[in-house]
C-alpha cells in the first residue's frame, strides 16, 4: 500500500515542481520581452500601506516610495532621503530578488535562488510559494496572471516577517528613464558606503 502510495505522490509532486518552474520561466520570459518596463505597486506590511513605482532599463532601475528614490544605475546605488535631506551611495545588489533591492533582475533570478515548494491554480491565478535555496527561512509566494504570465503579488517572508507588494500596472517603459543629477539634491549629505 505504502508503494502504491509513493508511487502516485512523488510524480504528482514531480508534475507541481515541473509546472512551478515552468511558471518561472515563462514570468521571467514576459519581464524581458517588454525591453524596459515600469510599475505602480503597493506595499503594505501589516496596517501600513504605501504606495510605490519602480522602473527597468537594461542594467538601470528607478524606485519612488514616500519620501524615498533611488536610482540604480549599473553597480552604483544612489539612495535619496527626502525628508532627511541624505543620499547614501552604495554597491547594486546585484544578487537579489527583492524587486525594491534591485527590480533589474529580481524576476530572471528568482528561479535560481528560491525552490518552489507549492504551486496551485486558483480563479484565473498561478500560485506559487518559493523557499530561498539554503534558508528555509526565507520565502516568496507570488500570484501570476494565468494569461500573462506576469506578476501581481509578490509577498515576501523573512523570518516570519512578511510584507506583500501589490503590482498594480505593468507596463512598458515609454517615458524617459530617471537618473540621478546630484545637482537636484545639491545641500544634502552624502553618506558613501562604496
Amino acid at each position: 500500500m505504502l508503494a502504491v502510495l509513493l508511487g502516485v505522490l512523488v510524480p504528482s509532486v514531480l508534475l507541481g515542481q515541473n509546472r512551478a518552474d515552468e511558471l518561472l520561466r515563462k514570468m521571467s520570459d514576459a519581464m524581458h520581452e517588454m525591453g524596459s518596463y515600469e510599475a505602480a505597486f503597493v506595499v503594505a506590511a501589516g496596517d501600513e500601506q504605501l504606495l510605490g513605482s519602480f522602473a527597468v532599463e537594461g542594467e538601470c532601475y528607478h524606485i519612488e516610495l514616500v519620501d524615498m528614490e533611488v536610482f540604480g544605475e549599473g553597480a552604483a546605488r544612489y539612495e535619496v532621503n527626502k525628508t532627511r535631506r541624505e543620499v547614501t551611495l552604495s554597491e547594486t545588489e546585484s544578487s537579489s530578488a527583492n524587486i525594491l533591492s534591485n527590480p533589474t533582475h529580481a524576476f530572471a533570478l528568482v528561479g535560481s535562488l528560491y525552490t518552489p515548494t507549492q504551486y496551485e491554480e486558483k480563479g484565473g491565478k498561478h500560485l506559487l510559494t518559493l523557499v530561498e535555496k539554503g534558508d528555509s527561512h526565507t520565502a516568496i509566494r507570488l500570484t501570476l496572471n494565468a494569461m500573462s504570465y506576469l506578476p501581481e503579488v509578490i509577498v515576501y517572508e523573512v523570518e516570519g516577517a512578511q510584507f506583500a507588494i501589490e503590482i498594480l500596472s505593468l507596463k512598458p517603459l515609454k517615458r524617459a528613464m530617471p537618473s540621478y543629477d546630484e545637482k537636484a539634491y545639491a545641500g544634502f549629505e552624502v553618506i558613501d558606503f562604496r
